[in-house]
């Protein structure tokens, strides 16, 4: 496929897509915006179809606008990660208030769009069920499509089961009569579903290990299926799930919300997934990034293309100007306020700079005032690992070269000095920060800049291993050794051998945090550990001096709400008044 028939079948794709908006989210796309016969007739047409399916998979970075995703910031700033501004269409304030409906959750501009996942579901199953209609394509190109589907299917059931718990199970395209028999189904059942799906892509022989084709990259492989079990199966064996009781009673239908009993060998299926995982893919051919430097590693291994060589991305989509808006993108949104054109949606938190240590592993006292050198503003933050250096800029940072430019978040500190030029004062936000990752290449300009949204990567499915083996037997000489391979590659010393289960637990969640940061797991890992949310938000105030000098001071920034019924999401109201079995979850 040449490159402008791949951009042109996206386009044309939101096209045939645009009119299947449906009063139920279960019917089926409406014939005159749809044509079945004309799809299927030729392969270039389902190719379009086929590309079309991949406009709602996961994404981590949205623009201004998007009409999917909180007006702008993303799911970052609805944790201890980033901080949105005051701006009023920033919906991300509503949460941060408590001001929040079952609307907020499921609707557009909220944290999910409910609809969409029944939509991209059914039209999944309509590219199975009529694929083999097809006249010009092969057999191979046909069980790929439908392993592809398959795995589509399965990614927007996790998506759903891990925010709503059980849901309803469909296993084909549904019609207007079908609607009564759809009713919410427990945990389990989904839970063995996604298994299922996940298992038959991987018994698969059409669906390749990997894309190597640079056009294709984002397509589903065989590692993206194993990497999805294993995702899953780990949060079947965690708290939220893994319990005899819900977070909430909810009576007779606590199997809609958690298992009904703890299972301790659920970590031991997820430890067992992740391995194959792992194996599954070193031996052919993806493996961690190691090759450029501690410097550049996790910048390659997080923001880069398989071109580019990222051998460790399992799964990315790339971020579309045509599809998602060339104005006020993900760049805007997540760019460094003031001078640099950003609007700093997504601004890095204290709280995120403190999970960081010093390469040695020794750790900043951020309790007491710091005052720095001379002409040293970025004395704090020197030693900070490269993991850090690499995702977020702090006052003094060198951004680019050639001319050096280092961003000034500072204010004077006494009559005689100016406010820096990103200082509280004169660009009024939340934060003394700015996001540095997913811009390596774009510091200086960001015209051309289109992020990827690192979905999965080969790390995630050490940190599953290290993460369930210690629940399950305590720490292990392979999970410090998984671990150690993700830490040296960025410079950092190895796990201290001494831990003990408990002190493994806590590094591990702090690990996740630095490896992952802003890669969208820390909304949905603090749910799945039952953690509640961060309450306090943390800034740092920054002044500088006639001499030169700067002082770093910790104060509370912001002060959240947190309600314990947000552990799981609330279904549309609009759907639980149907009346067809969909039972709203607790506290809502």
């Amino acid at each position: 496929m040449k490159t402008k028939n791949y951009i042109l079948g996206i386009v044309i794709a939101v096209i045939l897509l645009s009119p299947i908006s449906c009063k139920n989210f279960l019917e089926m796309p409406a014939q005159t915006g749809f044509n079945k016969d004309l799809v299927f007739s030729n392969y270039r047409d389902t190719e379009i179809y086929l590309y079309s399916l991949y406009q709602s998979v996961p994404k981590i970075m949205y623009g201004w606008a998007n009409n999917i995703m909180l007006f702008g910031p993303s799911r970052v700033s609805l944790t201890d990660e980033a901080i949105s501004g005051s701006y009023s269409g920033f919906t991300t304030n509503s949460l941060y208030a408590g001001a929040v409906t079952s609307s907020w959750f499921t609707t557009k501009n909220g944290e999910d769009v409910y609809n969409t996942h029944w939509k991209s579901i059914r039209n999944n199953f309509i590219m199975i069920e009529n694929i083999d209609k097809v006249p010009d394509a092969s057999a191979e190109v046909k069980g790929r499509i439908k392993g592809e589907c398959q795995i589509l299917i399965a990614v927007e059931y996790f998506e759903m089961w891990k925010r709503y718990g059980g849901v309803p199970i469909i296993k084909g395209s549904m019609t207007p009569a079908d609607y009564e028999i759809i009713k919410r189904q427990p945990l389990d059942a989904v839970y063995k579903y996604i298994i299922e799906l996940c298992d038959a892509v991987i018994a698969n022989p059409n669906i390749p290990v990997k894309v190597t084709n640079p056009l294709e990259f984002g397509r589903a492989t065989k590692a993206l299926a194993y990497g999805l079990k294993a995702r899953t199966m780990l949060y079947a064996a965690s708290p939220l799930f893994n319990a005899a009781t819900p977070y909430i009673d909810f009576g007779q239908n606590n199997n809609l919300i958690c298992f009904t009993n703890y299972d301790k060998n659920r970590w031991k299926l997820a430890m067992d997934a992740a391995l194959q995982a792992i194996q599954f893919c070193e031996s052919n051919g993806y493996s961690i990034v190691t090759s450029y430097g501690i410097n550049k590693n996790y910048a390659i291994a997080c923001q880069k293309r398989p071109k580019d060589g990222n051998t460790e991305i399992i799964w990315g989509t790339m971020y579309n100007s045509s599809l998602e808006g060339a104005n006020g993108g993900p760049e805007y949104m997540w760019g460094m306020r003031g001078r640099q054109g950003g609007a700093g949606a997504n601004t890095p938190t204290q709280n995120a700079v403190e999970m960081y240590h010093n390469a040695d592993g020794s750790s900043v006292n951020w309790d007491v005032k710091i005052t720095t050198p001379p002409n040293q503003p970025e004395f704090p933050y020197k030693n900070l690992e490269p993991r850090f250096q690499q995702s977020i800029g702090y006052n003094g940072c060198l951004w680019y070269t050639n001319p050096n430019f280092y961003p000034q978040f500072y204010n004077g500190g006494e009559a005689g000095v100016a406010n820096g030029l990103e200082g509280m004062k004169a660009t009024p936000v939340v934060g003394n920060y700015s996001m540095r990752k997913y811009f390596m290449d774009y510091e200086k300009s960001k015209s051309g800049m289109w992020p990827m949204n690192p979905i999965m990567r080969l790390a995630e499915m050490y940190f599953i291993y290290a993460e369930a083996s210690n629940e399950f037997q305590g720490p292990t000489a392979q999970a410090f050794d998984l671990l150690d391979v993700i830490r040296t590659r960025s410079g950092m010393p190895k796990v201290d051998r001494s831990l003990n289960q408990a002190a493994l637990r806590a590094f591990i969640v702090n690990e996740l945090f630095v490896e992952f940061y802003a890669e969208d797991h820390r909304y949905y890992d603090m749910r799945r550990w039952k953690i509640p949310g961060v309450k306090t938000i943390y800034n740092v105030n920054v002044l500088k001096y006639l001499n030169n000098t700067y002082t770093y001071e910790k104060y509370v920034s912001q002060t959240r709400v947190w309600n314990d019924f947000w552990f799981m999401h609330p279904f549309p109201l609009a759907e639980i008044t149907k009346n067809y079995g969909l039972i709203q979850n607790p506290g809502w």
